[in-house]
Formats: structure tokens, sequence, C-alpha cells
């Protein structure tokens, strides 16, 4: 029968590569979006750091669970001989090591999604919503490294001391539920944010349905985070199954915060096409009609039937995020126009549509008005882009 042990080392080094292959896979996805790694946004280099987190937390799991630590029965540390003192000391660093690796790579991951919710919901009432969810995550997780370093545990060296005269610098209850607090309550104020976006989108059900699933990865989160803090509360001395849930909380939210961006890559190595496409078809009084298929342009930007140029932005996210845009009159080459996703005053539309091999997204909200008006006069156009990708040749 495998030991406990053994079966956390498998289980441990069978996800470690899993998600070290996922960051690199985004970031390759990345690159093939934006054309070049020096344009890799604060997001992807914040992936790179919670690849260091993420193999810090592996490591840390196979450490305590090789070693003793000073969360033991009473009167156990007492009857250590000198070996078995110093690796109980050693373990216990480890322990807490473990918790600092744990804590920065599940805010760091946060961190990675609020500023992919930040582009999508650019110019929208729920850019308030991101804005307020990342303070909240700022906020518990400074507080809960004051206190888990300086009030929990006094002093601070009582952490690997064995035996310990402090039963929560052993235990780290109060330290694992004002974690537990902040974490689970941030992770349901951040799926908050883009279902009811995704939810209202006018998109055909299918890939309503895939994005939703996507973004509702997080209750695995979720669901981790929980049975972590109920195996480290139930489990009796010397257990270490908490450990199992560690490793498996944190190589899900490596997973969450990686998926989103894979649709280049997957597209580019299966072949699969576009998942999605813009095509703009009018039928106003002038009769111009540009349904060709080959993509819609603003008007102003040099692109026209038949053009491949890419719709990205300084930051990769043209047509691929949320924004509000302002259209001036007398737009010339090179102004930046949003247009609305639909106008039945005049017949325009947008429409699902084939788009060759270029990264897009879809218009999902409207802006009301006069299409007309809006290339003579100021206005505000607001667009919900969900960000999709497509194969580029």
């Amino acid at each position: 029968m495998v030991s406990s042990v053994t079966a956390l080392t498998i289980e441990s080094w069978t996800l470690y590569p899993f998600g070290i292959l996922l960051i690199a896979a985004r970031i390759i996805s990345r690159r093939i979006l934006l054309g070049s790694f020096s344009k890799l946004q604060i997001d992807d280099w914040l992936m790179l750091f919670v690849a260091i987190t993420f193999t810090g937390v592996i490591v840390s799991v196979n450490q305590v669970s090789h070693n003793l630590s000073n969360y033991l029965p009473p009167g156990v540390a007492e009857e250590f001989t000198s070996e078995e003192h110093d690796n109980a000391v050693y373990g216990s660093k480890f322990v807490m090591i473990l918790e600092e690796f744990m804590l920065a790579n599940t805010w760091l991951c946060k961190a990675c999604l609020l500023i992919l919710y930040h582009q999508m919901t650019l110019g929208l009432k729920q850019n308030k919503l991101v804005k307020f969810v990342g303070g909240y995550c700022v906020f518990g997780y400074v507080l809960v490294q004051i206190l888990y370093l300086g009030v929990w545990c006094r002093p601070i060296q009582q952490y690997w001391q064995v035996p310990v005269d402090n039963s929560q610098c052993a235990s780290y209850y109060h330290h694992l539920i004002t974690s537990a607090v902040f974490n689970i309550t941030s992770d349901l104020l951040m799926l908050y944010i883009p279902l009811p976006i995704l939810i209202k989108a006018r998109l055909p059900l299918k890939r309503k349905i895939i994005l939703c699933g996507v973004f509702s990865l997080g209750v695995l989160v979720i669901l981790s985070a929980i049975l972590n803090r109920y195996y480290n509360f139930t489990e009796p001395y010397g257990s270490l199954i908490y450990l199992d849930w560690y490793t498996g909380e944190a190589a899900t939210s490596v997973f969450v915060a990686n998926v989103p961006h894979l649709w280049p890559l997957l597209s580019r190595i299966f072949a699969l096409g576009a998942f999605n496409s813009l095509r703009r078809t009018t039928g106003n009084s002038s009769g111009n009609n540009n349904s060709s298929g080959k993509g819609f342009y603003p008007k102003g930007s040099g692109n026209h039937k038949g053009s491949r140029a890419r719709p990205y932005d300084q930051h990769g996210y043209i047509l691929s995020e949320s924004e509000e845009r302002i259209a001036s009159a007398g737009a010339g080459p090179g102004a930046e126009t949003t247009w609305p996703l639909s106008d039945s005053k005049n017949g325009a539309t947008l429409e699902l549509g084939s788009m060759g091999s270029k990264p897009m997204g879809y218009a999902a909200t409207a802006a009301g008005g006069d299409e007309k008006d809006n290339e003579h006069r100021n206005g505000i156009m607001k667009t919900v882009q969900i960000q999709q990708y497509s194969n580029e040749v």
C-alpha cells in the first residue's frame, strides 16, 4: 500500500508540470496575439512570478510531508531526541514558508484575473466593481500578512520553536480563518464581474455557455479553498491530507488564471479556425454595403475590403476587451471609432461571420443613436467586447 507521503509526492509532482506548462502556454499564446514578447502586459509578467510561487508551494509541501513539525500532541515534543528536535524545527520553518508561498500564489492569480476583468469592463459600470474588488484584495492580503507575521504568533520565532508556548504558532487556526475569509469572499466577488456581462451579451447560446463555463472555473478554486480549511480543522495530528488540498488549491488557481488566454495557441496548434468573428452589414440611404466577410474596420482606420491589419491597441486588447471611446467630428485618418452592435434605425447590424484567421471579439452591448449623427458630432459610444481569438496565419 502506498504511504500518504509517497502519494502526496506523486500527486504534487504530477500537478506541477501541468501548471508550469499552462503558464508557458499562456505566455506563448499572448505572444501570438500581441506579436512580440516585448509587448507582454503586466498580468503576463505577474504570471511568471506565479511560476516561482507555485514551485515554492510544491517544494514546501514535500518538505513538510517528509519532516516533522511543531504541530504535535501535548507532551510528544519533550520526548524528542536531538535529531528529531532539529528535524521538527526544520519542518516547522517550511510550514511557515509554505504558507507564504501559498498566500503569494493565491493573490497573484487574483491580480492577473482582475487585470483581465479591468480590460473587459473599461467604460462600463462594472469597472467600478473591478476596482472595488482589487482594493478589497489588496486590503485583505496586507491585513492577513500583518496578522500572520505580527499578531497571531509573537515573537515570530515561535513559528519554528519546538515545543511552542502558544498553540497558534503550531496550529495556525486564527490565521487560517482570516485568510480563508478574505480568499473565499474575494473569489465570490470576482465571479460576479464577468458572468452578468456574458449572460446579457448578445451571443449565440453555445458560445455564451462556453464563455460562462470558462469564467465560472473560479468555483473550483472556491471549493478547493473550502476543502483545504475543512481538512486543516478536522484532521488529527500527523495527517497529511491538508497538504493534498494545499497542492490542489494552488494548482487550480494557476489553471483558472491561465485558461482564458489560451485560444490563440490552441487555434494555431489544432487549426481550429475562428472561434468567432465580427462582420458589419449596412443598409443606409447611401447604399453602402460592407458585408464581404473580411471583417469590419472602423472608419478612418485605413483598412478596407480584404485588409489583413490586426485590430490591436497598444495593450493588445482591441476587439477583445470592453472599452469606451469618443467619436470625434470629422475624424481623420488614423482616428479611432467604436461602433454599436446594432442600429435598427438605419438597418446597420453587427453579425457573426468569417474573419479568416485574425483574433477578433464580440461586441456584446449596443450604443444607441443614429450612425450618421455619430459621424458628425461628438459622442460616447460604449461597447462590451468579449475576448476571443482565432488562428492567426
